[in-house]
């Protein structure tokens, strides 16, 4: 199956290349060294996987980008003239995208499976402790072109609203769910993400600097195994300062690119 239908690449909430994806036109380029999905795409493509880049809205509401992630696939696979059904990773808020797709638009029958990579499911602190502190600003930085609405949808409170809502729907719809999650020790873990894995892992344990194991898996009968990658390791993307990335940048990378190798293998 993995080798009849093609592999759609969702990224997360505010994506980090955003600007040089506009500018670049990193999407579906043969060069994706300097891509969200950092030299994934092209793994895949070398290991016989098509495979393509979704982009949807920076920062915008789940319902908003599923929307969008529907579109870009309708436009990939035109309108499924070119393939039935599809795979989809979603990385972070990625798979939220794609399971509110497959539920709203009833895309059941469109997904032949659906792997998520550190997509907090069941929400993180770090959306909840956001949102607390940013709601009253969150239109006046919507008034200046900015929307972080989206923020909102990972809290846990929204989280628990929708599994509740597609539980029973998810469990019988036919689509192969399966999960990832990440996690490292504090001093390996991205230097950025140091303050927010401290701040998670004193409420909900071990974490990948943004999004706990526990929310990562979602359900235990979908989750495939933990992986030792913090939230940015996950795609590709390293600390420079790792002692393990500077001496063995290349052993890095390459065993990243197996974990997206590994589940087009067994799809």
């Amino acid at each position: 199956m993995g080798g009849t239908y093609p592999i759609i690449l969702a990224h997360g909430i505010c994506r980090f290349d955003q600007l040089s994806n506009k500018v670049l036109r990193l999407d579906n380029a043969m060069d994706d060294s300097w891509h969200y999905f950092r030299r994934i795409r092209s793994a895949l493509l070398a290991a016989g996987f098509e495979t393509f880049h979704s982009n949807v809205g920076w920062g915008d509401p789940v319902e908003a980008r599923a929307g969008r992630l529907r579109r870009e696939i309708l436009r990939l696979t035109r309108d499924f003239q070119l393939h039935d059904k599809v795979h989809i990773i979603g990385h972070s808020m990625g798979g939220l995208d794609a399971r509110r797709m497959i539920f709203r638009h009833r895309m059941e029958d469109r997904v032949a499976s659906l792997t998520t990579i550190g997509t907090p499911h069941l929400g993180t602190v770090i959306a909840d402790l956001g949102i607390g502190r940013l709601e009253a600003v969150i239109p006046m930085i919507g008034a200046l072109g900015l929307d972080i609405s989206g923020l909102a949808d990972l809290t846990t409170q929204r989280c628990r609203a929708f599994n509740e809502e597609a539980d029973a729907f998810e469990r019988s719809n036919g689509v192969k769910y399966q999960t990832y999650a990440g996690c490292q020790e504090r001093s390996r873990v991205y230097s950025m993400l140091k303050l927010t894995y401290d701040f998670i892992l004193s409420r909900e344990g071990p974490n990948d600097g943004l999004v706990s194991v526990d929310s990562a898996r979602w359900r235990e009968d979908v989750h495939v195994r933990d992986l030792d990658a913090d939230h940015l390791n996950q795609i590709g993307w390293c600390d420079t300062n790792e002692p393990e990335y500077r001496t063995d940048r290349e052993g890095f990378e390459r065993r990243m690119r197996e974990v997206y190798l590994e589940i087009a293998r067994g799809l």
